[in-house]
């Protein structure tokens, strides 16, 4: 079998500081010795990934998107597939961070930086070509000037959640590779797909409240088709339930000690405050799209810090954390082994260390 990389597409709003590696699928820097192999072979592909510029023409170098070739089922929904699990792994972690330290600078915080180029080099390695739901053409790479979007700065991926990428990387070998068709896996991947595009940019520079409103409902609906049972609906109570699965690291943010959101009448049942935060984006989703009227509070209620709008993401992986059942599961030694306790606890930290974040994201955002 040919194991050859082929770079199948183009990011040109990422900088990879090192490749996100999935075995036969890769994200990677421009220099990496894959494709430096591969455009060594193939001189237009070289020549076209040097005509990326920026809006005022500042060389980049964009990151790319490679699979081995002659690998059966690595088709275009599983590339697409791999793009969402990476920026899953990266915008919940990001924003976490944004929130935790407003002072570290700008942090990757939309998906648009995992944005695919529309014009990619053909099968024949010659001519480039476009194929979208609104063109079709081809052209040549002599002629070929591209840039990234203005709209959003040049992002460097330089901090992704390990935890979850390794989890997510497996069930993704096992659904395209494997070829696993079991529903947990379609709707995994379909609310993945959903996710990337609910944390896009709201819009340009004419977003305003509705625009905002709309990528809240993206996020309900994210989480709902992860929540769906297959053989039933999904709602409030299906999401609910994803999140009290999950494991938690602070006690301040998995105790049910919150009253979160129910259609019936008050007190409402005491959940975690992933559900409390859940049942404020659901009742804002509500609002904007039933039509009822709306204000930047339908966004961010007087008891939150932050519009709900911005930690969305976070809280989308918590209920990941809970789908996929994701916990530390090593065996706590003897309090008298002290170097097995100090690994123990330096393998839980390294584990946990990503959702922990996000935890204290989502934590900070209540008033208290």
């Amino acid at each position: 079998m040919n194991t050859d990389w082929v770079a199948a597409a183009i990011l040109p709003n990422l900088r990879a500081k090192q490749a996100i590696d999935g075995g036969i699928i890769a994200l990677v820097p421009s220099d990496d010795p894959r494709v430096q192999a591969s455009c060594d072979a193939h001189p237009k592909l070289k020549a076209f990934l040097s005509r990326f510029t920026d809006a005022f023409g500042v060389p980049l170098l964009p990151a790319v998107l490679i699979v081995r070739d002659g690998i059966p089922g690595i088709d275009l929904r599983a590339i697409v597939s791999f793009r969402d699990v990476v920026s899953v792994c990266a915008i919940p972690y990001g924003r976490a961070l944004a929130s935790i330290y407003p002072n570290g600078g700008l942090r990757l915080s939309y998906s648009n930086s995992f944005w695919l180029y529309p014009w990619m080099l053909g099968k024949d390695n010659e001519y480039l070509y476009i194929n979208t739901p609104g063109v079709m053409g081809s052209h040549v790479v002599e002629k070929f000037h591209g840039q990234s979007s203005p709209e959003i700065p040049l992002k460097t991926l330089d901090g992704i959640d390990k935890t979850l990428l390794d989890a997510l990387l497996s069930r993704w070998k096992r659904h395209y590779v494997g070829k696993r068709s079991k529903w947990s896996d379609i709707a995994l991947f379909r609310s993945l797909n959903m996710a990337m595009h609910a944390a896009e940019l709201p819009g340009g520079s004419d977003t305003f409240l509705y625009d905002l409103g709309r990528m809240a409902a993206l996020w309900v609906s994210a989480f709902e088709i992860l929540s769906h049972p297959g053989t039933s609906k999904s709602n409030l109570w299906t999401v609910y339930s994803l999140l009290e699965k999950a494991s938690y690291s602070k006690r301040q943010v998995g105790n049910r000690r919150y009253a979160a959101y129910s259609k019936g009448k008050k007190p409402w049942p005491r959940r975690p405050l992933t559900c409390w935060l859940y049942g404020k984006l659901y009742r804002a989703r509500n609002d904007f799209v039933h039509g009822n009227r709306v204000t930047s509070k339908t966004l961010q209620p007087i008891d939150l810090r932050d519009s709900l709008f911005w930690f969305a993401p976070g809280l989308f992986r918590i209920a990941l954390t809970g789908f996929l059942g994701l916990t530390f599961k090593g065996k706590e030694p003897e309090k008298n082994e002290l170097q097995a306790v100090v690994a123990y606890q330096i393998a839980y930290r390294r584990y946990m260390r990503y959702q922990d974040e996000i935890e204290e994201a989502l934590l900070q955002t209540r008033k208290t």
